[in-house]
């Protein structure tokens, strides 16, 4: 087992209307933060019309928008050790009503979390053609199903960084 996951804790966390267990890197430089992020989640397999595909579009700049707007002014290094915690509530109706497989959800909303994180302040977030920063060293993943939303205002993911 690396050494980096004997180090990290498992703590209970507050992020917007959750309470949410999180994997946190004790004693780090870099501040720890978590984040409520509101909206309809929007998966890569839905993104087979130009609708849906702008849909995971906006999402994804809302995601890395406000992790961009949660690390400070300075980028983050992608060479550092990354705990990423996950936890999506949605709307059932937002969904066909239907439970969702909570593992297609996860990958958009890594690949904004790794661009909010590296992203130059400058960069243009709804002009990023490709979702490619690299997020080799977020080497922990810990997501949860967190309980419906009964209102679709409140549908989104609660997402805890921590670095080492």
């Amino acid at each position: 087992m690396p050494a980096d996951i004997k180090r990290l804790t498992l703590v209970n966390k507050k992020i917007g209307r959750w309470t949410v267990p999180v994997l946190e890197h004790p004693n780090t430089l870099r501040p720890s933060f978590g984040i409520p992020i509101y909206g309809l989640i929007a998966h890569q397999s839905a993104a087979n019309n130009e609708e849906r595909q702008e849909r995971l579009d906006d999402w994804k700049v809302k995601v890395a928008s406000e992790i961009r707007s949660h690390r400070g002014i300075r980028r983050w290094a992608p060479t550092r050790s990354y705990a990423i915690t996950l936890g999506l509530s949605f709307y059932p109706p937002n969904h066909g009503n239907r439970r969702t497989e909570v593992d297609n959800f996860v990958k958009p909303v890594i690949d904004a979390v790794a661009a909010g994180l590296f992203c130059d302040a400058r960069t243009k977030l709804d002009q990023i053609q490709l979702w490619d920063y690299d997020d080799s060293n977020f080497n922990t993943l810990l997501f949860h199903r967190l309980a419906d939303a009964k209102q679709d205002k409140y549908e989104g993911v609660a997402v805890f960084v921590s670095a080492k």
